[in-house]
């Protein structure tokens, strides 16, 4: 049965001076470890928690967490601020987030764009420092953040030009360069769609700034009539829909992302086309649906948990340190199933 933390016996000559970063020190482990022991939070092996216990005991560490966090000013909190939950990848990506923090010993407070989840988020009292997912923040916000030096980091977005703010990004090109080189040199697809994600997210852009060159460099120009906005399955249907009655000579689908995909494969169902004999279609994201559809969704894979748990670790450096890694460009993989033509 593990020890309580308030079960910990201080010495009569505790040094209220001994900070938490030398018991990390002196029992070889790290501070979000202590933090985890202190707390009672998060996954810890019995033998890890027993050397802090006693590194606490020897250097007479103060373990009054309401003390320390008021004199340092931390609450214990991290802040992830998101453009929306209502979509199967951020649900996942979520619990990736949630997992992470609980694991470095830190609470999620979870906020949707506004102002008033800024200023929550943004308070010293409130959390010790914020992720800031893709668009959920504007410039002049993320501008002020990094001005005040408050702990912030960005994840599936860079910051603005002259913003200092760390960063995590996948690569987007890579995959999407993948993708459509795959359409067109192994199924000779050539009058291949794109359906856009929404103005101002960084990765929708660079995915269509992908598939733009990708067609080039393979000779094909772009057809600004095979280009439309669908941000999720229900747009993408209806897009995909317009397409079809438009363009006879459509032979090949890329999604911004998997819901797209998969709401292009209904609407070419119901219009009387098959996939992927008549149409390829790519995906992005690999979110759970994909592997299940029939056929199954070729689609790009980030690594998603990698993602949320570098996230995670490098803003409680950052909180602790004061540093980060400045940028992480994560590589992606296409995942080949029978949606594109393939019979794997």
């Amino acid at each position: 049965m593990k020890s309580s933390p308030q079960a910990v016996t201080m010495n009569s000559g505790a040094r209220p001076s001994v900070r938490m970063e030398e018991v990390a020190r002196h029992a070889g482990v790290s501070p979000a470890t202590v933090s985890r022991v202190l707390n009672d939070r998060g996954k810890c092996s019995a033998k890890t928690r027993e050397r802090v216990l006693a590194a606490i005991r020897d250097l007479g560490y103060v373990a009054n967490a309401a003390a320390r966090s008021l004199a340092q000013g931390r609450t214990g909190s991290l802040g992830f601020l998101l453009p929306t939950v209502g979509t199967e990848f951020m649900s996942s990506f979520l619990q990736v987030v949630a997992s992470a923090a609980t694991e470095e010993g830190y609470d999620l407070l979870i906020a949707l764009r506004s102002e008033s989840s800024l200023r929550r988020m943004l308070g010293r009292h409130n959390t010790d420092g914020v992720l800031i997912f893709g668009a959920a923040m504007g410039e002049s916000s993320l501008r002020r953040v990094a001005a005040e030096g408050f702990p912030a980091l960005l994840v599936y977005r860079t910051p603005p030009p002259g913003v200092s703010l760390p960063s995590i990004v996948i690569d987007n090109e890579a995959g999407v360069r993948e993708a459509v080189d795959h359409l067109i040199q192994v199924h000779g697809r050539r009058r291949i769609a794109f359906l856009r994600g929404p103005a101002g997210n960084e990765d929708a852009g660079r995915r269509e700034e992908a598939y733009r060159a990708t067609l080039v460099r393979h000779g094909i120009p772009f057809d600004p009539g095979l280009c439309r906005g669908a941000l999720g399955a229900e747009e993408a249907r209806a897009a995909t829909v317009a397409l079809i009655r438009e363009q006879a000579a459509l032979d090949g689908v890329l999604g911004w992302c998997d819901a797209a995909s998969i709401g292009a494969m209904d609407a070419l169902r119901s219009e009387g086309r098959c996939v992927p004999a008549d149409v390829s279609v790519v995906g992005f994201d690999d979110i759970g649906p994909a592997r299940h559809l029939d056929p199954a969704l070729t689609t790009v894979r980030p690594p998603t948990e990698l993602v949320g748990r570098l996230a995670v670790r490098e803003l409680v450096r950052l909180i602790q340190n004061g540093a980060a890694e400045p940028q992480a460009r994560l590589p992606v993989e296409l995942i080949v199933r029978r949606s594109c033509g393939c019979s794997r």
